[in-house]
C-alpha cells in the first residue's frame, strides 16, 4: 500500500471513530435529569426546573392528611403536622443518578428507559423526629388502657377475669410513620399505630390465695343519698364499686386513680358538689374522696403503708381531721402499698343505702394502731355575699356554711402482734372557708343572720365579679371530671 492510500484509509477510520463517538454523545443525557424520568410517580414536565417542581410537590404534600389509628382510636392530622415532608435535595440527587452513573453503556440504556417512563424514582421523605413524637405523645393518653387486674365479686360469689392493658408504642409508630406511603393514589393514607401490652398484676389464678374470712382492718363512713345528695350518693356507689375486689400481693401498690378512672359522665359518675378554690360548685364525681378517705383509714388501722396521700383543703364531714384523702383525676392520687407478708383484698361495699364500708381482707389483724390529732388553728374565715339577679325579689339563700383553718398533725402508733413498737406522724393542712349567701339585688341586710363565730369580715361581689380563689381556679386547665375535687 503507497503512502496516499494509507492515509486515506487512516481518514476514513478517523471519521468512523468521530462519528460514534458523537452518536454517544448524543444518546447520553444531557442535562442533571433525563428527558422524561418520573419521580415519585410524575413526570417531570418539559422545560420545568426539577428543584423548582419537587420543592412545590413538597409544599403542596404537606396538606395531605393521614389517619394514625388502633383499635377504637384515630387521629387525623397532616403530614407537615406530623413533620413529615419531601426530602428534596435528597430525592433531586437520586433522579440525577439516573443515566448519569456507570459505564456508558449503562448510562444510554437507563436514559433510553426513562424516555420511554419506564423508570420512576422514589420520593425520599424526611421526618422531623420531635415533631412527630409530639404528636403521638398527643395521642398516647387516648390509645391507653389501664390494665385491670382480676377481684372477686363477694357480692354475687363470681371471679372477675383480669384484662390486659395497653399503651402507645412511640418509637415504633415513628417507624411505621417513617415507612408510609405518603404519596400514594389513596384518597387518605393509614398508619397502623403501635402499641405495647401491659400485663394486669392480678390474675385470676391468684384469687384463691387470699383468705377473705379473715378481716384485717376496716373503716365506715355515712353519707345521705337524697335531695342535693343524691349524686354523691351515686358517685360513691361507682367509686366503691370499682376498687371493690382489688388484691394486692406483698409489696405491691394500688393506685385509687387507676382502678377508679377518669370522674367522667362516660365512666359511670354523675353531677355533684365538689370543690373549687374555697366554694362548693357542681362537678361530675362529687363524693368520690368519701370512698379515698375511708380505705385511707382502713388502710391505716391494718398498719400498710401510704406512699401517696393528700388532704382536703377543708375539714370533712364525714370523716375526723387527718383521715381524709383528696383524690382528682389524674393529678392527686391516694396509693396503698401491701407490707404484709400475705396478698390482701380491698372489700369496698354499701352494708346499708347510707352507709360505706371498707374492709382490708387477708388475714388477722397484725398491730393494734392508734391515731390522734393535733389542730392548730391558724385563721377565722370571712361571710362572701353574691348579688344574684336570678333570684327572686328579697331572696337570701345560704349556699355554704363557713369553716376555719387548721393545721393538723397525726400521730400513728402501731404495736404489732409480735411486740415490736412503730410510731410515725404527718400534717394536714385545711384553708378557711368562707360562709356564702346568695342574695337577690333588692335584698334586706338585716334578713341575713348575724356573724357565726370566727367569721372576722364581709365580702359583697356584685354581678359578674368573682373572687380572687375562684378567678385563680377558673385560670387552671380544666379535666373532664371537672376543675375541682371531689368531696
Amino acid at each position: 500500500m503507497d503512502t496516499r492510500a494509507l492515509v486515506l484509509v487512516l481518514a476514513l477510520g478517523g471519521s468512523a471513530g468521530v462519528g460514534a463517538a458523537l452518536a454517544v454523545r448524543d444518546a447520553l443525557p444531557a442535562s442533571p435529569v433525563v428527558h422524561g424520568l418520573s419521580i415519585g410517580e410524575r413526570f417531570v414536565p418539559d422545560g420545568a426546573s426539577p428543584s423548582a417542581w419537587l420543592a412545590a410537590r413538597r409544599d403542596a404534600l404537606r396538606a395531605r392528611e393521614i389517619r394514625l389509628r388502633h383499635d377504637d382510636v384515630e387521629l387525623t392530622a397532616t403530614l407537615g403536622e406530623a413533620g413529615v415532608e419531601v426530602d428534596v435535595d435528597e430525592t433531586l440527587a437520586a433522579a440525577q443518578r439516573v443515566g448519569h452513573e456507570g459505564p456508558w453503556a449503562r448510562r444510554i440504556r437507563e436514559a433510553r428507559r426513562a424516555r420511554r417512563g419506564e423508570i420512576d424514582v422514589p420520593l425520599v421523605w424526611a421526618v422531623d423526629e420531635e415533631k412527630a413524637r409530639a404528636l403521638l405523645e398527643r395521642l398516647a393518653p387516648e390509645v391507653y388502657r389501664t390494665p385491670r387486674d382480676a377481684r372477686l365479686d363477694l357480692a354475687n360469689r363470681r371471679k372477675i377475669p383480669e384484662q390486659a392493658g395497653r399503651e402507645l408504642d412511640v418509637d415504633a409508630s415513628l417507624k411505621a410513620l417513617r415507612a408510609g406511603a405518603h404519596d400514594s393514589y389513596e384518597e387518605e393514607e393509614r398508619i397502623e399505630l403501635a402499641i405495647r401490652t401491659i400485663a394486669p398484676a392480678v390474675v385470676v389464678d391468684d384469687l384463691v390465695s387470699v383468705d377473705v374470712t379473715r378481716v384485717v382492718a376496716a373503716y365506715e363512713t355515712k353519707f345521705k343519698r337524697h335531695g342535693k345528695e343524691a349524686g354523691r350518693a351515686m358517685n360513691i356507689k361507682n367509686a366503691a364499686s370499682r376498687i371493690d375486689g382489688t388484691i394486692l400481693a406483698p409489696g405491691e401498690t394500688f393506685s385509687f386513680n387507676a382502678h377508679v378512672g377518669p370522674r367522667t359522665r362516660k365512666n359511670g359518675f354523675t353531677i355533684a358538689p365538689e370543690i373549687l378554690g374555697d366554694e362548693t360548685v357542681p362537678g361530675y364525681g362529687g363524693g368520690t374522696c368519701q370512698v379515698s378517705s375511708t380505705l385511707f383509714a382502713a388502710s391505716l388501722f391494718g398498719a400498710l403503708e401510704t406512699p401517696d396521700r393528700q388532704s382536703h383543703s377543708r375539714p370533712s364531714a364525714y370523716i375526723p381531721m387527718g383521715l381524709d384523702a383528696m383524690v382528682t383525676y389524674p393529678e392527686s392520687d391516694l396509693k396503698i402499698r401491701n407490707t404484709l407478708p400475705f396478698p390482701i383484698m380491698i372489700h369496698a361495699y354499701l352494708p346499708s343505702p347510707t352507709v360505706l364500708r371498707v374492709e382490708i381482707l387477708g388475714g388477722d389483724p397484725v398491730a393494734e394502731v392508734v391515731h390522734q390529732v393535733d389542730a392548730e388553728h391558724t385563721d377565722d374565715f370571712i361571710r362572701r355575699i353574691y348579688v344574684k339577679s336570678e333570684l327572686s325579689e328579697g331572696k337570701v339563700r345560704r349556699h355554704q356554711k363557713g369553716s376555719c383553718g387548721y393545721d393538723v398533725r397525726s400521730y400513728v402508733k402501731v404495736r404489732y402482734r409480735d411486740g415490736r413498737v412503730g410510731e410515725r406522724s404527718y400534717t394536714s393542712e385545711y384553708k378557711p372557708a368562707p360562709e356564702v349567701f346568695w342574695v337577690a339585688p333588692d335584698y334586706d341586710p338585716s334578713a341575713l343572720p348575724e356573724l357565726p363565730e370566727h367569721a372576722k369580715a364581709v365580702e359583697e361581689l356584685q354581678e359578674g365579679e368573682v373572687p380572687a380563689e375562684a378567678a385563680e381556679a377558673q385560670a387552671a386547665p380544666a379535666e373532664a371530671q371537672g376543675d375541682g375535687f371531689s368531696m
